[in-house]
């Protein structure tokens, strides 16, 4: 019988093998949903600016009339154009892709049973949860609302107040439609990834270990390493960030937490070592020192990651080294 993987081994198989499996599989199908219109959409801006210069001398200037309503039909046309077919096809390709996610959340859940205790674990029957085959139904509809906002808001009516303005705010509006596919596919393949793996938990009466990213948010760093509760599910509303924690925030099933999180969960069943020195432990310990160390997401406020740092000096059980540079975090000295 094979040796059991040590707790350092576990995590890099859910956080760095495991991962990039599913990373994979979120990417492959974005490209096939998205199909090219996210880049279309985007170059449209520089066309419509020197559209704009060309038929009125300026950015600064106001458009009226004929000669706007023609340029303003074209840039609905480019858009027509650029996004065509984006919400059927967004939503058939998610859609396609659930049963996939879920097997695959499912297989690496049994995989980690195995890494773990040395012995074969059967995979259940699964499903695809209601929450993801809902967020795939309803993924068409949104597209389409939004890009029937863009087309409102590229009309004479809308721009001939706000010049150039009304222009970028109307293909925001449209390039918002690609985020919003991008977003969605994000959320709703590593939704059923973790669901998967919650079945394989259930099916082996087992609880659920939150595994964050290795650069997670301030948000699901504290959740690493926690463990669900006897319902299965997560407390809402927690941060290494205090002022973005919630008392009132709902619980949670568990990953992802948020837009664009792609944290895991694996089954960890009753007995299992939760003490110094395991899976558990380490993944708090990795957490402490990625806010101590002030390593943030591009996206989040650098007074988040220095107020966590300010919040961890009062965690006990830190390395001394941890203490220092969360201090130095804190004081804004990184």
């Amino acid at each position: 019988m094979p040796r059991p993987a040590t707790p350092q081994q576990l995590a890099e198989l859910v956080q760095d093998q495991q991962a990039a499996e599913a990373a994979r599989l979120e990417e492959t199908t974005t490209q096939q949903a998205d199909d090219g219109a996210g880049g279309k959409l985007a170059a449209l801006l520089a066309i419509a600016l020197t559209a704009w210069v060309a038929a009125f001398g300026a950015l600064t200037a106001i458009g009226a009339g004929a000669k706007l309503a023609g340029l303003l039909a074209g840039i609905r046309r480019d858009v027509d154009k650029a996004s065509r077919d984006l919400g059927p096809r967004s939503r058939r390709t998610l859609e396609g892709v659930l049963q996939e996610a879920t097997l695959l959340g499912a297989g690496h859940a049994v995989t980690f049973l195995k890494r773990a205790t040395g012995r074969d674990h059967d995979l259940p029957d699964l499903h695809v949860a209601r929450d993801v085959a809902h967020a795939a139904a309803g993924l068409e509809a949104a597209v389409l609302e939004q890009l029937r906002l863009a087309a409102r808001l590229l009309t004479p009516r809308q721009v001939a107040a706000s010049g150039w303005r009304g222009v970028i705010l109307g293909l925001a509006a449209a390039r918002r439609a690609a985020r919003l596919v991008r977003e969605t596919i994000a959320w709703t393949v590593h939704r059923a990834i973790n669901d998967g793996a919650a079945q394989v938990a259930d099916h082996h009466s087992a609880r659920l270990l939150w595994v964050a990213e290795a650069d997670a948010c301030v948000i699901c760093l504290a959740y690493a390493g926690r463990l669900s509760g006897r319902d299965g599910r997560f407390p809402g509303g927690l941060s290494m960030d205090p002022h973005s924690r919630s008392t009132r925030a709902a619980a949670l099933d568990g990953p992802p937490a948020h837009v664009n999180c792609r944290c895991r969960a694996v089954p960890w069943p009753s007995g299992w070592d939760v003490s110094p020195g395991s899976l558990p432990d380490l993944l708090r310990e990795d957490a402490w020192r990625s806010v101590a160390a002030g390593r943030g997401r591009p996206s989040e406020p650098v007074a988040a990651r220095r107020r966590a740092a300010q919040a961890l000096l009062a965690q006990r059980g830190l390395s001394a080294r941890v203490r220092r540079q969360a201090a130095a975090t804190a004081a804004g000295r990184t």
